[in-house]
């Protein structure tokens, strides 16, 4: 099976200006736009604020954010947050608009090119119940009251976003990228409360997933640190995206399940393309790091998997952000990174 792209962009880019920005999108990423951080630009529109920015009960200052105390307003608010995600008209989404400073050229670009899919990424909703955990440790991922509130705060924002592109292009279905960096703490949380189970997990995401595929666009978990990555596969993603660079064997000690995965329509994006310091990105070439993917791809298909569901369900991207690189670097690494997504054979 070909898919439209096999690159997913995704991160926070150098960039101190739109102009740059179009130039390297309407270049690199036209058939895939996407909706990047820009620290240099709005240093305060990190991914926490994406996701969780005009969500009710969460306080946001200098350290991250937390929650609100209940009382009666916060229940009224959680009460239209409610009736959002079950009736989730434009309307009643544009109280939870994603903020970006690029978010109108974003937009723009999809109505021109009208490119089969985008992407735009936010904080997962297992990651947001870790990082607002109470001041007593309380764990509430347990309390089926916040549980919902993490669900409900993750999808009104996608919900927002998918309609939104569907306004400027209906024929784009939007990859909706939920990122889970404290995802891989998952082991440590069941070791020190049983009632934390994979199955508890699988649920969370799953209700996620069902509410955004009910809204026509498609889910990737994106974790960097080793994980149980039959968790979102159990719970019915559409992509698993991983740092492939450093930790190249994630999938290749579940065979099975990737396996299982791949043949119901699941794919795979490898964080292939190293941007972890500056001369790394200044030492690298396309042959290199194309030396490496195919290698990684082949140490799964010696697992067990077969290798047309590998690389045809294959797609790419940078190992993480380079935002931190010299704009150069940069560009550099997100060039490689389309090179070496057209260098993927298709296997019969």
């Amino acid at each position: 099976m070909k898919y439209i792209s096999r690159c997913i962009p995704m991160g926070a880019l150098p960039y101190e200006d739109e102009t740059a920005i179009i130039r390297m999108m309407t270049k690199l990423f036209v058939d895939i736009p996407f909706l990047p951080l820009l620290p240099k630009m709005e240093p305060d529109n990190t991914l926490f604020f994406r996701t969780l920015d005009k969500v009710p009960g969460i306080v946001m200052h200098e350290k991250g954010f937390s929650l609100k105390p209940r009382s009666k307003a916060l229940e009224a608010e959680f009460a239209a947050l409610d009736k959002t995600f079950n009736n989730p008209s434009m309307e009643l989404l544009d109280a939870y608009a994603v903020e970006s400073v690029f978010m109108e050229k974003y937009l723009e670009i999809i109505k021109k090119f009208k490119p089969k899919e985008a992407c735009i990424n936010f904080l997962g909703p297992f990651t947001i119940s870790q990082m607002l955990n109470g001041a007593a440790d309380d764990q509430l991922l347990l309390d089926k009251y916040y549980r919902k509130i993490f669900i409900q705060a993750v999808c009104v924002k996608a919900l927002w976003a998918i309609e939104k592109v569907k306004q400027y292009c209906p024929t784009t279905k939007l990859i909706i990228i939920f990122e889970e960096p404290l995802l891989n703490k998952f082991g440590v949380l069941k070791r020190e409360n049983e009632e934390v189970t994979s199955e508890l997990i699988t649920n969370l995401f799953s209700r996620v997933i069902e509410k955004i595929h009910s809204a026509g666009a498609l889910v990737a978990i994106h974790c960097n640190d080793k994980c149980d990555w039959r968790i979102p596969i159990d719970a019915e993603v559409d992509i698993v995206s991983f740092d492939a660079y450093n930790n190249p064997n994630s999938l290749s000690i579940i065979p099975e399940a990737v396996e299982n995965f791949l043949a119901k329509g699941g794919r795979i994006n490898w964080g292939i393309v190293p941007v972890m310091t500056e001369n790394m990105v200044k030492t690298m070439t396309i042959d290199l790091v194309a030396k490496r993917f195919f290698a990684t791809l082949d140490s799964l298909i010696k697992a067990g998997v077969p290798s047309n569901l590998v690389y045809n369900t294959a797609s790419v991207s940078l190992q993480g952000d380079v935002d931190k690189l010299p704009l150069l670097f940069s560009e550099k690494a997100l060039m490689i990174e389309q090179q070496l997504s057209k260098k993927i054979p298709l296997k019969q």
